[in-house]
């Protein structure tokens, strides 16, 4: 039986032995085993189900020469995704870098995981993040998963920001502009935490005292209120972490409904999102992700025939200057 370089089996190689070997541990007809393997409409699930857990775990992969790779796009819901916010810019600029590569695409939301079986898959790209999502995709062998964060980079290769280090260019930017009494919105995540503690860590070797002057403000507390203690507090600063237009809300919340003036009275910066940002009043500094960059490397390593280790790449985040930070 032909193997590739990583030890897998290879179906360019030896696709009617390997054919022969599924169909005969499945106790199916080669010729049933093919036309799961060309997502036919007529295979019951449970036959295609249990052809394709065969398969992968053979290291079975399809000719791909004479087909399009097949690649499974996994997000989040429509009513969980703002438009223009962090996952739907990810996944359109994924989708037209799939489509430039002459990639098929199956656009899979977490509500429909279980489409994920329905038909064989060269690939997945995931920018989604429940549970359970995480767990089906783990239990898949030999399936290149690309996921937009090192959290789970001993399972998926990874493409991914390093929030340490957009806490610290958020620090040395607001305290580069005098803010001392900075609060910070941000997500309990994995992700948000570590951007706050990044946060903190950079005021401290600034010899400043994060525990009395940086206000801690999760996504469990309601925004309203989180607005609300920035102004209590006297903060001179505040961050929005978030990526998906919450830094919009609270510049409205804070100059529409508290009346307060950003960035007169209260220094506003927040997470790019492109086509918005910059039409805000006033338009916002933010830290920003890039993107169209990671969706491009994402779909150039789910793309790959030569993966035998898990791949970890590290992008950068910028800082975008516009005219929501005051200079104290």
């Amino acid at each position: 039986m032909a193997k590739d370089r990583a030890g897998k089996i290879n179906d360019d190689k030896a696709p009617r032995g390997i054919l022969s070997e599924v169909a005969a541990e499945a106790g199916l007809s080669v010729g049933t085993v093919s036309r799961v393997f060309n997502n036919s409409p007529l295979i019951p699930p449970e036959t295609r189900l249990k052809v394709m857990s065969i398969a992968r775990e053979f290291g079975f992969r399809p000719r791909t020469g004479l087909r399009k790779k097949q690649i499974a796009l996994i997000t989040e819901p429509p009513h969980k995704t703002r438009i223009g916010g962090y996952v739907s810019s990810l996944t359109q600029y994924i989708s037209f870098a799939l489509s430039r590569a002459n990639a098929g695409i199956s656009l899979i939301t977490e509500d429909h995981i279980d489409q994920l079986c329905d038909c064989w898959f060269d690939g997945v790209i995931g920018i989604a993040w429940e549970k359970e999502t995480i767990s089906r995709l783990k239990s898949i062998r030999n399936l290149p998963v690309v996921w937009f964060s090192d959290e789970f980079a001993d399972s998926f290769h990874s493409i991914y920001l390093d929030p340490l280090e957009a806490g610290r260019i958020a620090a040395d930017y607001l305290c580069s502009k005098g803010h001392r009494k900075i609060a910070v919105i941000h997500e309990s995540d994995y992700t948000g935490k570590l951007r706050f503690k990044g946060f903190a860590d950079s005021m401290r070797k600034k010899g400043l005292n994060p525990e009395k002057l940086l206000i801690d403000l999760p996504d469990t507390i309601p925004l309203q209120l989180a607005v609300k203690r920035v102004i209590d507090e006297a903060c001179t600063a505040l961050w929005v972490t978030g990526e998906d237009l919450k830094v919009v809300e609270v510049n409205w919340l804070l100059q529409e409904l508290a009346g307060k003036r950003v960035p007169e009275d209260i220094s506003l910066m927040g997470f790019e999102n492109p086509g918005i940002s910059e039409f805000q009043r006033p338009s916002l500094t933010n830290v920003a992700t890039p993107l169209r960059d990671m969706a491009e490397k994402a779909v150039e390593i789910v793309l790959r025939d030569d993966l035998s280790e898990l791949v970890k790449i590290q992008m950068h985040v910028t800082l975008i200057e516009r005219t929501s930070v005051n200079q104290i």
